[in-house]
């Protein structure tokens, strides 16, 4: 089994009813280029992580044709949801709708891959205080659960002793870029050696990331950030870089 991963996928449709271009050049044909690197590489075998922001639709019913798109790519797909996943319901009800379809959403969860080798910790994250968007009485309370599910997941993996842990979030764990957050803290206490985030745009690939914080490997794998090319997970960069 190989490990790859992509985040904010931006689906509207086909022909899509929000065309990303209008973010700048990089996201010309976006989903055609990111579908034909998934096609070219990705086997039944393999697993990808999609980081959130799936699609842009506002209710589960609008978000099929895009979720139909997903399911006919190769491999096993781990979802977790975006902030601009309005669609998404709840992980249950998504995963008994796709319990045949190779498809699996995480919220404040744990999953196993390659015979129990790799653990896969998902959920939402949330903005860090300190972040220019952060507001104490919006965020405050999210950001705290979003905290104790990142934790309950990490203690689930801890248990199960797998020799690679990953943990996906939608946000980045770091305050502006560089900062410390509590999901900084509990990277660090739990010795998290890779965490694969989305969310941020419009920085040129390759500037900030991936670079180590505190010990944990930090990937962005954003579409327009990895120029619609899907990140392999290799685990000998975790002591490479």
């Amino acid at each position: 089994m190989r490990l790859f991963a992509i985040g904010d996928l931006h689906l509207s449709g086909h022909p899509p009813k929000k065309p990303m271009e209008i973010f700048g050049p990089r996201w010309k044909d976006h989903w055609s280029r990111i579908q034909e690197d998934w096609n070219s590489r990705v086997t039944d075998d393999d697993t990808v992580l999609i980081a959130g922001d799936t699609s842009w639709a506002m209710h589960l019913k609008d978000a099929q044709e895009d979720l139909d798109e997903i399911r006919a790519l190769p491999g096993r797909k781990l979802i977790i949801r975006g902030n601009h996943d309005f669609w998404w319901e709840s992980a249950g009800k998504l995963n008994r709708m796709d319990a045949e379809n190779n498809m699996q959403y995480l919220y404040g969860t744990t999953v196993t891959l390659d015979e129990g080798r790799i653990a896969v910790c998902g959920t939402h994250g949330w903005v860090c205080p300190g972040d220019i968007h952060y507001k104490e009485e919006r965020d405050a309370k999210p950001y705290r659960r979003e905290l104790l599910r990142v934790e309950r997941t990490l203690q689930e993996a801890e248990k199960l002793g797998c020799e690679h842990t990953i943990l996906l979030l939608h946000y980045p764990p770091v305050c502006d870029l560089t900062k410390p957050s509590g999901f900084t803290e509990l990277l660090e206490k739990y010795k998290v050696p890779l965490c694969i985030f989305g969310h941020l745009h419009g920085m040129q690939p390759n500037t900030m990331f991936p670079r180590r914080y505190n010990g944990t490997l930090l990937h962005l794998v954003s579409a327009d950030y990895r120029d619609c090319k899907l990140l392999e997970i290799t685990f000998e960069e975790e002591e490479k870089v």
